[in-house]
């Protein structure tokens, strides 16, 4: 590795003292060894374990294998404050349309550490929110063999979900049994139960996570969200479930957690339903309801006042019979 890096010093000041800069193709990165040096660098491609690229200002190929590597750090060019509204607002075309484009030349570099592969598990996420399982597929396959605990836990969860996609509960039901979490084992296991059309089991492991793993936030809230599902699925053949069990199920969940995207898949559900009318009938209601509260609030207070104001005639006109009469008595005494 030593050797890599006083030619990677050479090659740099060779290219430097160059009357004309070679020129040069590939992504442009910053790259990290594992000994904490770093070097500008153009990625050439990654191929068996082995990360290719070429010095800054240089042309010759250098191939180093990943373990060598500590971190890959590339220059974001997408706006990803717009990336991840349009992700929590759960409109994934627009995610898909902004970063997909961005992220294709990185794909290949998501085994080594660098600083784009949170936006590489959105850009996922989105892919298997709009049924593209074929995208889901290849980036869950890359996260898997990243060496990164939870990003290899995301690769399993969502191979797993593509596979039920696709019918086969035997390759996602072995994933489950493989995951390190429970929660998310919990989930799978849920998912799974559905798909085999088991919606009163699936509800029980889904009470199992809300019970015991309620700061596993990551996986309760796609559990909550499924309950929803599941209701839908029991609507017919168990008594007392109907499509309000669902709506306020949905209605609940994209109150709970707002920002997110599981927030805005439960208000579409929710949507769906109706819930947009069924909000929009109670608030009528609740308007009529206060409406008539202050209605019969004012006749009470008008009534009273006129109670007030008849007394206080009657005082008055009381007050000047009396004054009048003993006017009266007083000139009939002087007479």
């Amino acid at each position: 590795m030593k050797r890599i890096w006083i030619s990677l010093v050479a090659l740099a000041a060779t290219g430097a003292l160059a009357q004309e800069p070679p020129a040069q193709s590939g992504t442009p990165a910053r790259l990290e060894a594992i000994n904490g040096k770093q070097a500008r660098v153009f990625l050439q491609g990654l191929e068996g374990g082995k990360l290719s690229f070429q010095a800054y200002k240089s042309t010759r190929n250098i191939s180093v294998d990943i373990s060598k590597i500590n971190r890959l750090s590339f220059l974001p060019k997408y706006d990803a404050e717009a990336v991840e509204a349009n992700f929590n607002a759960g409109d994934y075309p627009a995610v898909i349309a902004e970063l997909g484009p961005f992220m294709e030349p990185y794909w290949e570099y998501m085994l080594v550490d660098n600083n784009l592969r949170e936006a590489f598990c959105t850009l996922m996420g989105a892919h298997r929110a709009i049924g593209d399982f074929s995208k889901v597929r290849k980036a869950a396959d890359l996260l898997m063999a990243c060496g990164d605990p939870v990003l290899q836990l995301r690769g399993q969860v969502n191979t797993a979900l593509a596979a039920l996609a696709s019918g086969d509960l035997q390759a996602a039901e072995k994933i489950r049994t493989e995951v390190a979490s429970e929660a998310a084992g919990l989930y799978l296991q849920a998912s799974i139960e559905r798909a085999k059309q088991q919606p009163k089991a699936a509800l029980k492991t889904i009470s199992v996570i809300i019970a015991e793993y309620a700061n596993a936030v990551e996986w309760l809230g796609p559990s909550e969200l499924l309950c929803a599902h599941l209701y839908l699925d029991m609507i017919g053949s168990s008594p007392g479930i109907t499509t309000n069990s669902a709506l306020n199920t949905a209605r609940q969940v994209k109150n709970m957690y707002t920002g997110t995207h599981v927030a805005a898949d439960a208000r579409a559900l929710w949507v769906s339903l109706g819930g947009e009318a069924v909000e929009a009938a109670a608030a009528k209601e609740k308007a009529e309801r206060e409406a008539a509260v202050q209605a019969a609030k004012a006749k009470r207070e008008a009534e009273k006042q006129a109670k007030q104001d008849a007394a206080e005639v009657a005082s008055a006109t009381h007050t000047r019979a009396a004054t009048t009469n003993e006017n009266l008595a007083t000139e009939t005494e002087s007479e």
